[in-house]
């Protein structure tokens, strides 16, 4: 009987059981048919017999009979689908090393397609192209982003490596062991710091986040801390940080507190063409403080509904990021 080598086992697949990896080798056979070839010695593991509920290691290899070959799923959704261009794309790498990558989103760019547009490359499809060069394919781990950005917000978002490096990002997000900072163009004059508590609750038909009543016992709570920077044209440019992670956390909150973002109709802001700008500026994990500065386009446009100079903007820009890490003892 001839064998053939479908996949190698990676650090990220150790420890799984082995049917499970045949599951994902194999995604074109059923499960029941499986666990029938695995008995029958047609599904091995290092060219051995193997049990279902065998532990496979990092460098093993899922090898199965040529004539089952037609139910392998050759994984073509993990292969580059668009050439990248590398050297560009590694320019907007923020932050890098085994676990994670942060890059800096452009305005406007989907983290995940939506099936809304042909002419755009998800950003999730960019970062799997570029890892797809210097790593090998894991068998059931497939790079992602960890936490959520808006279409329209630009800056920093993480992306999974490896599936410890994600569940320790994810983890420390939901643990709260993260501080995240957020540069946000404000309609109304922001005196003073505020901070802004509330339960949010969703309407997943609109696309929309709420304040629920107080004594209402419904929703999630929702913190976020906002204070001004730069102050002009009847607009403020405010660091945000965020304590919570509310889907539309921001947007909501501040235009319940009447400052919505500028250019955001959908929470009452001001209009502007070009909709909101928020930027997500500063990640601080473990002790280290990952930042990712708006580029000219978002500093040029704020300058002008801000009606100032364009470097009056970079200068607060830069005191939004530094502030946020010396507060944080970074």
């Amino acid at each position: 009987m001839n064998f053939i080598t479908a996949a190698t086992v990676q650090k990220d697949d150790a420890g799984k059981r082995a049917d499970k990896i045949f599951r994902i080798v194999l995604g074109k056979m059923p499960l029941s048919r499986i666990y029938k070839e695995i008995r029958s010695g047609f599904l091995r593991i290092n060219g051995k017999r193997t049990k279902e509920d065998a532990k496979v290691s990092a460098g093993d290899t899922v090898d199965v009979a040529q004539i089952l070959m037609e139910f392998a799923d050759h994984q073509e959704h993990k292969k580059p689908v668009h050439s990248i261009n590398r050297e560009a794309f590694k320019k907007r790498v923020v932050f890098e090393d085994d676990s994670i990558l942060v890059i800096n989103k452009k305005k406007g760019e989907l983290v995940h397609s939506d099936g809304s547009s042909k002419h755009f490359t998800p950003l999730d499809q960019l970062v799997r192209e570029y890892l797809a060069a210097e790593t090998p394919g894991s068998i059931s781990f497939t790079p992602g982003p960890l936490h959520r950005l808006d279409r329209n917000t630009s800056g920093i978002i993480a992306f999974g490596k490896s599936a410890e490096g994600a569940r320790e990002f994810s983890a420390a997000l939901q643990n709260r062991q993260t501080r995240k900072c957020y540069i946000a163009l404000l309609d109304g004059i922001l005196k003073e710091t505020e901070r802004w508590e509330e339960y949010l609750t969703r309407d997943e038909k609109t696309n929309t986040s709420h304040i629920a009543p107080a004594d209402s016992g419904k929703g999630d709570i929702a913190i976020t801390i906002a204070t001004p920077f730069l102050v002009s044209g009847g607009r403020t440019l405010a660091q945000v940080e965020i304590k919570t992670g509310r889907t539309h956390q921001i947007r909501c909150q501040a235009s319940y507190h009447h400052h919505p973002l500028t250019g955001d109709a959908k929470y009452h802001g001001s209009h502007n063409e070009a909709g909101y700008y928020l930027h997500s500026s500063c990640i601080i994990a473990e002790g280290r403080v990952i930042t990712g500065t708006p580029g000219e386009e978002f500093t040029a446009a704020v300058a002008v509904l801000l009606k100032c100079p364009e470097e009056k903007v970079k200068t607060a820009v830069r005191q939004i990021i530094s502030s946020f890490a010396k507060k944080n003892n970074i």
